[in-house]
């Protein structure tokens, strides 16, 4: 290979992913900045106007399809802890084994950066507002969720094998403008709209919900800066601020003028505050987006046609 390929090639991202809700974000983003895209799913996605590879993660040895000097962006996964619950069996192999996989491939294809794609879900729920931080010491005891487990030891496995630079990424609860609600944000949000009753365990519950945009900037910032500056680091992309779920219902009545009140089961609240000081100070980035403007976008996407029944 030429100096001027390696060149190119450190222009190119290999997204495992890629036909998601975060994934498609980032492709397209990725595309619109000049990055060469080659996106890698168990399906096609329509939007998508780059090379598509459609492959199982779990049984398949792709690095031929990895070209030198590449990110590699893994965010495939079991990516939500119902679905972890339902299926456990799925879960290790979706969550663990295919994550070890994609990093020997990674290596095999002497790519030159693998950023992971973990979660908030990481820390420990707390009952008040404690500060959470990267250097944290975290323990699988402290966690109850299969997914959140899966995404720590999916850190460690990395941690402890990898042969190439890698950064991992612990996404806040991510929440956008698509049809069918993925975050507890939403997911209230369209109960407002439809004048439905809303009850929860504790209304003090909290989390710094992120829009997908400024998720998806904070990822391409990482590539940008390169391995060198965000090797081996841990970095939270989350929300500038904590938002309760009261806070949620009482910000999406103003935007409808509404007065949809919330029902408080009086349980223990259950708080994640994932701080972005290190996402700042390495990487020059900050959530741009105003929650009540991003609810408001995810408003009129889940009720633009077909008002759509929530999962439970």
């Amino acid at each position: 290979m030429s100096q001027m390929e390696e060149q190119t090639n450190k222009r190119t991202l290999v997204i495992t992913g890629s036909s998601g809700f975060v994934g498609e974000k980032l492709v397209t983003l990725a595309l619109a900045k000049g990055f060469e895209v080659i996106g890698i799913d168990s399906r096609k996605s329509p939007v998508l106007n780059c090379q598509q590879i459609i492959l199982d993660l779990i049984n398949e040895d792709f690095n031929h399809l990895i070209p030198k000097g590449t990110t590699v962006i893994h965010l495939a996964s079991l990516s939500t802890d119902s679905s972890c619950r339902e299926n456990p069996a799925l879960a290790v192999d979706a969550n663990l084994k295919a994550t070890m996989l994609v990093l020997n491939n990674a290596k095999k294809a002497e790519a030159e950066h693998f950023i992971f794609a973990s979660s908030e879900w990481v820390y420990p729920e707390k009952s008040e507002f404690v500060e959470q931080r990267e250097t944290d010491r975290l323990e699988l005891t402290d966690l109850n969720s299969l997914y959140a487990i899966s995404k720590l030891v999916g850190e460690s496995l990395i941690r402890t094998t990898s042969e190439i630079p890698y950064t991992l990424l612990r996404f806040g609860i991510i929440y956008g403008p698509r049809a069918i609600p993925g975050s507890s944000a939403e997911s209230l949000a369209l109960k407002v709209f439809n004048n439905e009753e809303i009850s929860v365990g504790s209304a003090k519950t909290a989390r710094r919900f992120i829009y997908v945009d400024d998720l998806v900037e904070g990822i391409l910032r990482v590539v940008e800066i390169g391995a060198s500056e965000a090797n081996s680091l841990p970095i939270n992309l989350a929300g500038s601020e904590l938002i309760s779920l009261s806070r949620v219902v009482e910000t999406v009545n103003q935007l409808l003028g509404k007065s949809i009140s919330i029902i408080d089961g009086g349980k223990q609240a259950s708080i994640r505050n994932p701080l972005i000081n290190l996402s700042t100070e390495k990487l020059g980035w900050n959530p741009k987006t105003n929650f009540s403007i991003g609810i408001q976008h995810c408003i009129d996407a889940m009720t633009a046609k077909t008002k759509p029944e929530v999962e439970n």
